[in-house]
């Protein structure tokens, strides 16, 4: 008697979960593993700055009296660390602090926020400017330009009378512009209210990341017209981890972090499997609905139709205005026009959640009320014992953890 081979899984969620199983290793389509954090991200962004793509020395481009504006993604991890290293960068070029500006993210939470000011070098704490961007308040706008389709261009004045911008982003994947990063945190995040409600939309299942988008394509325009030269790009890891940087040249440096996110986040299995089961972890922004617009978008490309897709959260948060839509509707797919129509906030996670509704079973592993949840055409889990015995079948398995940061499609043949 043969006795198959069996593989352990292993999967973090939210802040505290764990789960873990053992299957069999005929069932496995895929199993997703996280790179590992760096250990030191200080003396990795040391590194990087010492050593900039495509571009000179950046002591080279700073010269003591510089207005320096740090633009400051909230969702990147690490941030403190990164902003300390390249503190000390900009001390040793003769950088006085109180000439540096720290842009900060609206979305940003207020504990968080002042968290991440505790955090860095007493000289930026006491002496630089700690800016939280307003995007209702026009007097702190300042007019860029016009861009090719003749869109007026508005951004933060912190950023257009700075000698020196240089945006800490986080690159990932976006079912709106493809990729994240390459300066997507500059716009419309620090424009006006009008170009944030502009920019919403409900995604392009049809393309991969890589394919072109007019979102995408308006990001790099405004990048070039704010003749942007500098920037850093953070590649995730596991939890709130970093498992590289990249500084250079924001055209060179972009490029090379959507090589290295596709060499660690990108998944392609020849085949789909009945069952996905997602597990998402909470991050530096929080743990809420809004991080399962792109991880359901890759259930729905890696699971077959009717199949199950499993996800393991710890989401504990009030339902968006895009999510009440979608509660109060009949069926899925009723919910895509008003979604279109109102463009609320979360409208990506409401439009996924409806159109992966339709597709597959969808089961919920949260802290969120069990009505609640129901209403969004989603099964509750109670507990990962409940997960175990969803497992307990003869369906095909893809596993995929820190999912937040993934993205999946069937390998081209």
């Amino acid at each position: 008697m043969s006795i198959s081979e069996t593989v352990k899984v292993k999967l973090n969620y939210g802040y505290t979960g764990e789960f873990q199983c053992e299957i069999p290793a005929e069932r496995l389509i895929w199993y997703h593993r996280a790179p590992a954090p760096l250990e030191n991200v200080l003396l990795k962004t040391q590194q990087a700055l010492n050593n900039p793509l495509e571009l000179p020395p950046l002591n080279l481009a700073i010269v003591p009296g510089d207005k320096i504006t740090v633009i400051v993604d909230d969702q990147t991890p690490a941030v403190s660390e990164i902003i300390n290293s390249l503190w000390n960068y900009f001390a040793g070029c003769g950088i006085e602090a109180g000439d540096v500006t720290i842009l900060q993210s609206p979305s940003a939470q207020s504990d968080l926020q002042q968290k991440l000011k505790d955090a860095v070098a007493p000289e930026l704490q006491e002496k630089a400017q700690w800016i939280t961007h307003d995007p209702e308040a026009k007097e702190t706008h300042g007019y860029l330009g016009t861009s090719a389709g003749g869109e007026r261009i508005y951004l933060s004045k912190h950023i257009l009378e700075a000698d020196f911008i240089l945006p800490i982003e986080l690159v990932g994947y976006d079912p709106l512009i493809g990729y994240v990063g390459g300066d997507s945190s500059i716009y419309p995040g620090f424009s006006s209210q009008e170009a944030i409600v502009k920019s919403r939309g409900q995604s392009h299942r049809e393309l991969t990341p890589a394919e072109s988008r007019p979102l995408r394509q308006l990001i790099d325009e405004v990048g070039w017209m704010l003749g942007l030269q500098y920037s850093l790009q953070v590649i995730p890891a596991s939890g709130s981890g970093v498992s590289e940087i990249v500084f250079g040249s924001s055209e060179a440096a972009f490029r090379k972090s959507k090589e290295l996110l596709d060499q660690y986040w990108k998944l392609q299995p020849s085949y789909k499997s009945e069952v996905v089961v997602i597990a998402v972890e909470g991050g530096p922004a929080g743990h809420h609905w809004n991080q399962l617009g792109s991880v359901l978008e890759t259930a729905r490309n890696l699971v077959t139709q009717d199949g199950r897709v499993v996800l393991l959260t710890q989401i504990d948060a009030e339902f968006g205005e895009g999510m009440r839509i979608l509660s109060s509707c009949h069926e899925p797919l009723d919910a895509i026009k008003p979604l279109r129509d109102r463009q609320p906030n979360d409208l990506v996670t409401a439009t996924q959640m409806a159109l992966t509704g339709d597709w597959a079973l969808i089961s919920l592993l949260s802290k969120a009320s069990s009505n609640d949840v129901e209403d969004l055409f989603i099964i509750p889990i109670e507990d990962e014992a409940e997960v175990q015995r969803l497992l307990q079948t003869d369906e095909t398995v893809t596993f995929i953890a820190s999912a937040q940061h993934a993205y999946g499609q069937l390998k081209e043949e």
